[in-house]
């Protein structure tokens, strides 16, 4: 059953008339009729009759017409709320971010697409990359960012931003190691927790300049904890350089080693999961931003 045929039959019952109703719908009166008897044989009754050159409803035909009223009012106020949603772009987004693109990337993206989109509300939960993977993966949440590619069925990838990683310390403390690298590995290290890709790609990184075992002192749950340390003077550590400017001009840090980590971060979507109205507009978004 079609919602036109309904519009057609309540048409007809107010203007008692199936040529006045096709003229007012533009149809012609063949296309009404037959859309009539459409009605009728999807519910096996006779919904209009013939009275005083009228087209009046029979009494199935009076309670279909009451029904058919509550249906396209509905119908309207639901396109109506529809029509509001994609022009206001109103809803909520639930997104999911390892540390660096929660503290470092969505602040200034949602700035962004909220000046335009003023009427979505966010919710951000900051965890590691693998735990981002497995819920986008699983449907818990549509949208992630990580800085980890990984290649999973239905899961797609958008890179967004590259990061350069260095290894800093207190100036004050640890500025001695430039005359001598090869005291670095006996310091204190301060690194992220299992299964962050921070932690992944240091390591990558220290087993190429074959400094497989240093003094693991601390693990954190957060770059920003991390960052935090450092500063402290409790150890030393890999850090992002773009978040590291003010300390680093000020000579609060120092640059220990001239070699770098570039790190590549990725907004991530299940192509599987459906997507509201305000999560396609955050989609086609940062999909337009960042495919240029």
């Amino acid at each position: 059953m079609r919602l036109a045929y309904l519009n057609t039959f309540v048409k007809v019952i107010q203007l008692q008339s199936i040529s006045n109703a096709a003229e007012e719908l533009y149809l012609t009166q063949p296309a009404v009729t037959k859309q009539i008897k459409a009605l009728e044989e999807y519910y096996g009754v006779v919904l209009t009759q013939r009275q005083d050159n009228k087209t009046i409803p029979t009494r199935e035909g009076k309670k279909l017409y009451c029904c058919a009223l509550n249906i396209l009012t509905e119908n309207h106020e639901l396109l109506r709320e529809f029509k509001n949603e994609i022009n206001n772009s109103s809803g909520h987004i639930d997104l999911i971010s390892s540390n660096y693109p929660a503290h470092y990337i969505l602040p200034e993206l949602l700035n962004a697409h909220s000046s335009f989109c003023e009427h979505i509300t966010y919710s951000i939960k900051a965890t590691h990359s693998q735990d981002v993977y497995y819920n986008v993966k699983n449907g818990i949440y549509n949208f992630g960012f990580v800085g980890i590619k990984k290649d999973i069925p239905n899961i797609e990838s958008l890179e967004i931003a590259t990061s350069n990683m260095v290894l800093v310390g207190v100036k004050k403390k640890y500025s001695f190691l430039i005359n001598h690298p090869e005291k670095i590995k006996d310091q204190n290290f301060v690194l992220r927790t299992k299964g962050s890709a921070t932690l992944q790609e240091v390591k990558k990184h220290l087993n190429l300049l074959k400094m497989e075992r240093i003094n693991t002192f601390m693990e954190c749950d957060s770059n920003e904890m991390v960052k935090e340390l450092i500063l402290s003077g409790t150890g030393i550590g890999y850090f992002f350089e773009n978040a590291l400017k003010d300390h680093l001009e000020n000579n609060t840090l120092i640059i220990l080693d001239d070699k770098k980590i570039i790190r590549h971060f990725y907004f991530i979507y299940n192509t599987q999961r459906y997507k509201s109205i305000p999560e396609t507009s955050f989609y086609d978004y940062v999909v337009n931003k960042y495919s240029k």
